[in-house]
C-alpha cells in the first residue's frame, strides 16, 4: 500500500508530505483546488510522461517521492530480478525532473531505467481515470482478468506457458534441421573442404612453437653448437669445470664443518648445487652435437612450419584449427543422418504439440466455467450501482495456441435493454464505464496483486442513491486493498476512513496548491460543504454528520 507520498516544486506545489493509511482514503477539495496534480504527480513518480512544464516556476527540478508498505511477492521477485533489493522493508520510488526536461528515477536509492519503474508500478498502483495505463478494459487483458477472477489458475497457466515454449522451441529446431537438409549438399562440400584443409596438414597441439625453436636453432647451429659446447665442458665436460671445482670445495667445507658446525647446511647447498649443474649441462648436451641439422631437416622444419602458419592466420591459433576440424567432423556426421534427425524432432513436435493442447483444453474448461460465474457477478454489481438494463457479457473464441491456452477473451456491454453487446470500451459512457470498472474491481479484490486503487473519475454522471452504493462496494474493496479517491459525492466522501483536503491559495505574485491531512472533525466541515456549498448550516453538519455515522461494508 501507498505509505508516504512526498511531493516538492511540482506545478502549483511547493511541498506536501502526506502519510497515508489502509482502507478508504478520499481527497476533498472545491473544484480547480489542484486535487488531480496530486494524483498526476504520484502517476509521475511511478512512470508517467514527464516534461519540463511541470516544474514550479523558478525551481531548477520536481522531486516526487512514494514509499510502500506490505508489498507483494510478486513486487519482490521483481525487484530482486533487477538487484533492487535492500535491508528496508519498504519499497522507495523517486523520480526528479529538471526544468531541462530531463529525469532521473530511483528505486530503494538505487538509479533505475523509467521501464523498470513502469514494471515494478505495475504491483503496486491500479490507476483508473487518466492514468489508467494498466488496461484493465483493453481487449489484451480480458484473458488475465477472467484468469485472476478465477484466483486457481497461477499454476495452470504457468504450465501452460512452459508447455508452449518446449513446443516452439522443438518448432524451431524442427525447422533448422529442415533447413540443414535443404542445405546438405553445399554444406557437405564445404565441411568437406575445411576437414581436408585441416586434416592434410595433420597439426598437433603447440607443433608450431615447437617447429619453430627447432628451425631457429638450426638455422643457427654454429652459433648454437658453439655456445652449447662451452656450456656443456664450463659446466661439467672441462678438466677443470665447475662440476669440479664445486666437488672440490663441498670436500673442503665438509672437512671445515668439524670445526664448526654451522658449515654443514653449506656443504649440504653445494651438493644440491652440485645436482643442478649436472642437469644443466645435460640439458645443454643434445645441442652441441654436430649432426643435430642438416640442410635437409632445415628445409623440412621450414615447409612445416610453413604448412602451421597458414592454418595459424586462417583460424587464429594452431589449437582453434584443431578445434574446428573436430566440429566439421561432428557436423558431417550429423548431416549424414538428418533424416533420421528430422523423423524424431517430428515425434517429439507431435507430443510436445499434444501436451501443450490437453493443458489449452483444461484452461478453456475452466475458463468457460469461471467467465459465466464473472458475467454474473459483474451484471449483478452493476445493477445494484443504478444500472438495471445492464447486459455484460464475457466471449469466448477459438485461438491459435500459445502461452497463455487456445482463448481470445473478450468483455461485450450493452447498456440499454434490446440493444446488442458490444465491445465494453466503445459503448460505455464515462458514469458507466466508472461502475463497470468498479464492479470488475470488486470482483478481482480478493485475487488482485494491486497494493493500492487510485479512482479519479468515479463520480462521473452518478449521484444520489447510486452515489452511496458506489461508495459502499469501494469502501468493501477498500477492507482488503487501499483505495485513494478524488471525489465530489458527499455519499462517497462520507465513508472515507482518512481525509485529504486540497486548497488553492493566490495571491498576485504565485498561486499555492496545499494538501493536509485532516482530522474527522475537520472532514466533518468538507463533507458539509459538498452538500451545501461555501456557506455550511446547521442543516447541511447534520446531513453530513448522518451520512458519516452510517458508513458500512455491504456483503458481495
Amino acid at each position: 500500500m501507498l505509505k508516504r507520498l512526498t511531493i516538492q516544486s511540482f506545478a502549483l506545489i511547493d511541498h506536501v508530505e502526506l502519510e497515508l493509511s489502509k482502507g478508504l482514503t478520499v481527497f476533498l477539495g472545491e473544484t480547480g483546488a489542484g486535487k488531480s496534480i496530486v494524483i498526476d504527480a504520484l502517476a509521475i513518480a511511478l512512470g508517467e510522461r514527464a516534461t519540463a512544464e511541470i516544474v514550479r516556476k523558478g525551481q531548477k527540478k520536481a522531486i516526487i517521492e512514494a514509499t510502500f508498505s506490505d508489498v507483494s511477492e510478486q513486487l519482490r521477485n521483481s525487484l530482486a530480478d533487477h538487484d533492487l533489493v535492500w535491508d528496508n522493508p519498504d519499497v522507495v520510488i523517486r523520480r526528479e525532473v529538471s526544468s531541462s526536461g530531463t529525469s532521473r528515477c530511483f528505486v530503494n536509492d538505487t538509479p533505475t531505467q523509467l521501464p523498470i519503474v513502469r514494471e515494478l508500478s505495475s504491483f503496486l498502483i491500479d490507476f483508473h481515470g487518466q492514468h489508467d495505463t494498466h488496461g484493465l478494459l483493453a481487449a489484451r487483458s480480458h484473458r488475465d482478468i477472467l484468469d485472476k477472477f478465477a484466483g486457481t489458475y497461477a499454476e495452470l497457466r504457468l504450465e501452460m506457458k512452459t508447455a508452449y515454449d518446449r513446443m516452439r522451441t522443438c518448432e524451431d529446431e524442427l525447422q533448422n534441421t529442415r533447413r540443414r537438409a535443404r542445405d546438405a549438399d553445399a554444406d557437405r562440400v564445404r565441411l568437406n573442404f575445411l576437414r581436408d584443409e585441416i586434416s592434410s596438414v595433420g597439426p598437433q597441439p603447440d607443433e608450431d612453437t615447437r617447429v619453430s625453436e627447432e628451425l631457429r636453432r638450426a638455422e643457427a647451429q654454429e652459433h648454437v653448437l658453439a655456445a652449447a659446447m662451452r656450456a656443456r665442458d664450463a659446466l661439467y665436460a672441462a678438466d677443470r669445470s665447475a662440476y669440479d671445482l664445486l666437488r672440490e670445495a663441498k670436500d673442503l667445507v665438509v672437512e671445515l664443518s668439524a670445526y664448526d658446525s654451522s658449515l654443514v647446511s653449506a656443504a649440504n647447498d653445494i651438493e644440491s648445487a652440485l645436482i643442478v649443474c649436472k642437469e644443466i649441462a645435460g640439458a645443454v648436451a643434445p645441442l652441441a652435437d654436430p649432426d643435430s641439422a642438416s640442410p635437409e631437416r632445415i628445409e623440412e622444419l621450414r615447409h612445416r612450419l610453413a604448412q602451421l602458419q597458414r592454418l595459424v592466420r586462417k583460424y587464429g591459433s594452431l589449437q582453434l584449427a584443431i578445434e574446428q576440424q573436430e566440429r566439421v567432423g561432428e557436423e558431417l556426421s550429423i548431416l549424414e543422418n538428418l533424416e533420421e534427425a528430422i523423423t524424431g524432432r517430428e515425434e517429439q513436435l507431435a507430443k510436445l504439440r499434444n501436451d501443450a493442447e490437453l493443458i489449452a483444453g483444461k484452461l478453456h474448461k475452466q475458463r468457460s466455467t469461471s467467465a459465466k460465474a464473472l458475467s454474473r457477478d459483474i451484471q449483478a454489481g452493476l445493477q445494484e450501482m443504478g444500472m438495471p438494463s445492464t447486459t455484460f457479457s464475457i466471449e469466448m473464441s477459438a485461438a491459435p495456441i500459445g502461452p497463455t491456452g487456445a482463448d481470445n477473451i473478450e468483455f461485450l456491454f450493452s447498456s440499454n435493454a434490446g440493444e446488442p453487446l458490444r465491445q465494453l470500451s466503445k459503448v460505455a459512457s464515462g458514469g458507466e464505464l466508472s461502475r463497470v470498472m468498479l464492479s470488475i474491481k470488486r470482483s478481482l479484490s480478493s485475487s488482485s496483486s494491486f497494493g493500492t486503487m487510485v479512482f479519479d473519475e468515479i463520480d462521473t454522471g452518478i449521484s444520489g442513491r447510486i452515489a452511496r452504493i458506489v461508495g459502499d462496494v469501494m469502501k468493501q474493496i477498500s477492507s482488503s486493498q487501499q483505495i485513494v479517491c478524488i471525489t465530489h459525492l458527499p455519499q462517497i466522501a462520507s465513508l472515507a476512513d482518512a481525509f485529504v483536503r486540497i486548497t488553492k491559495k493566490s495571491n498576485a505574485d504565485t498561486t499555492l496548491v496545499e494538501a493536509q491531512m485532516i482530522s474527522n472533525d475537520e472532514a466533518l466541515i468538507e463533507v458539509a460543504k459538498l452538500l451545501s456549498g461555501d456557506d455550511v448550516s446547521d442543516i447541511s453538519l447534520s446531513g453530513a454528520r448522518e451520512l458519516m455515522t452510517k458508513r458500512r461494508a455491504p456483503s458481495k
